[in-house]
């Protein structure tokens, strides 16, 4: 615990968001479970499961979705990539001195 610990202050001192989850390594959640983690609805989850954006498999003879929660935090990653890209992307023209518009 103490090196997770450690990290986490490392990060925190860093400025860096740190999220903690605890959970099984094999759980699964629902697409409410995903839109109240990522802050989006439950539609907005499904239309992401559909274009291929977070990988969920449908219950045997059900229209309920399953997604790993391992499909999520990749798909975070993946968000805060893009993050950190467009940051450094918009740093740069700055210093190019392009203009705002």
């Amino acid at each position: 615990m103490a090196p997770v610990a450690a990290e986490v202050e490392r990060l925190l001192a860093e400025g860096k968001n740190v999220t903690v989850t605890v959970a099984e390594e094999r759980e699964l959640l629902s697409p409410q479970q995903v839109a109240a983690r990522l802050g989006f609805s439950r539609q907005h989850v499904v239309r992401l499961i559909n274009a291929g954006e977070i990988e969920a498999a449908r219950m045997a003879g059900s229209s309920y979705w399953q997604i790993p929660l391992s499909a999520v935090l990749a798909f975070e990653e993946r968000m805060a990539e893009a993050d950190r890209s467009a940051a450094e992307w918009s740093r740069s023209l700055d210093e190019l001195g392009a203009p705002l518009e």
